[in-house]
């Protein structure tokens, strides 16, 4: 496989007119490679700095006057990560890896290079080595903030910054998204896949061929000029603002996988017939015992199917009891009544009256 040059595409992104579908390519190719782990990801990307310096220069900038950058995807940054890369900018120095800034007022805003300027900043540094990236009026900047901020996220963070996006460029409210995305996907699926390899233009034909036209159609060009498939963040990445706020501080934290939260997330008050906290308690459970043993994804589907089948199988049992009691209630005809003694007819209206009141409290608290 020949990797494309990242540098020479954003080059090309930078001074062409024809810059949202030079970096919708390029996200395309990096969220590949970040999937896949690939070396050559961050060669193409150190190219792309040293273009960056070879056209602008190397500053030292203080580091007071570096804003973060508003429109930042990454929401988490845990302290070790921080400790970790300081630890780092202590043993080996800043050596080429050179931070991005944009000038705005006098100050700059950092484009890349989030964990270099917190770790600088622990270390006491009063500067930090920077190259500040012209930003051309014919650019879109939230497509370049989005390339730039989209690596290595965690996929909580990465689907709050997909959806801000999306809500801004599209003009549309979380609850239009989410409603219009299920049911366009419903109507479309199977075609959403070929129009991810495609210019812009044929895009935006292929909907109007396809009747999508409108919201639902700025909302899919949207999707796809990010390089995302509208199904995939459907099903994998909207799920993640859903999620119950235990798990949601777990990813963040922790580093919890998007496919092991979901799967956990399926232990809920409603599925297992609890209480809200009886279903916290189990989830907290069973999120440690995940990050404990290391657990993949499919072992972690195995525990939380133990997890139900336990509640279900004690519901079950329950519900069979009750049953038996009904029918030897119902077992109780009118014949029967009539050669009890007075004495035992009063014994069980005395029992049933009781029982009754114990049913009424069981319902009230139940609600």
């Amino acid at each position: 496989m020949v990797l494309p040059k990242i540098a020479s595409k954003f080059s090309s992104a930078v001074q062409k007119t024809e810059q949202e579908q030079k970096i919708a390519e390029l996200q395309i190719e990096i969220e590949r490679l970040r999937t896949a782990q690939s070396p050559e990801l961050e060669n193409e990307l150190q190219k792309l700095r040293e273009q960056l310096q070879n056209q602008s220069g190397e500053v030292q900038v203080d580091l007071n006057l570096i804003d973060p950058n508003p429109n930042q995807p990454r929401q988490t940054i845990i302290p070790e990560l921080i400790q970790a890369k300081a630890r780092l900018l202590k043993k080996h120095g800043q050596i080429s890896a050179v931070i991005l800034v944009r000038q705005s007022n006098g100050r700059y805003i950092l484009l890349d290079g989030q964990l270099r300027t917190e770790g600088a900043k622990l270390l006491g540094w009063s500067t930090i080595r920077a190259v500040i990236v012209a930003m051309p009026n014919d650019l879109d900047q939230s497509a370049l903030l989005t390339f730039l901020g989209f690596e290595d996220l965690n996929p909580l963070d990465k689907a709050e910054a997909v959806f801000k996006e999306v809500m801004k460029s599209a003009n549309l409210s979380m609850d239009e998204v989410s409603t219009m995305l299920g049911t366009v996907i419903k109507r479309i699926s199977k075609e959403l896949a070929k129009l991810m390899a495609v210019s812009v233009d044929e895009q935006q034909q292929g909907l109007e061929l396809l009747e999508i036209t409108g919201k639902e159609q700025s909302l899919l060009l949207v999707l796809l000029e990010l390089g995302l498939n509208p199904s995939s963040v459907k099903a994998n990445l909207m799920p993640m603002l859903y999620l119950p706020q235990d798990l949601k501080q777990v990813i963040r934290q922790h580093g919890l996988k998007g496919a092991h939260a979901l799967a956990l997330a399926t232990l809920s008050a409603k599925a297992l017939d609890i209480s809200e906290n009886q279903a916290v308690s189990e989830r907290i459970a069973a999120t440690d015992e995940v990050l404990k043993k290391n657990l993949t994804v499919t072992e972690t589907r195995e525990l939380v199917r133990k997890i139900k089948v336990k509640y279900l199988k004690s519901n079950e049992q329950e519900l069979k009891e009750v049953k038996i009691i009904f029918q030897k209630v119902n077992g109780i005809s009118g014949d029967l009544l009539k050669k009890a003694s007075s004495k035992q007819l009063h014994e069980m209206r005395s029992l049933f009256q009781q029982k009754l009141q114990e049913i009424d409290k069981a319902i009230a608290t139940s609600k």
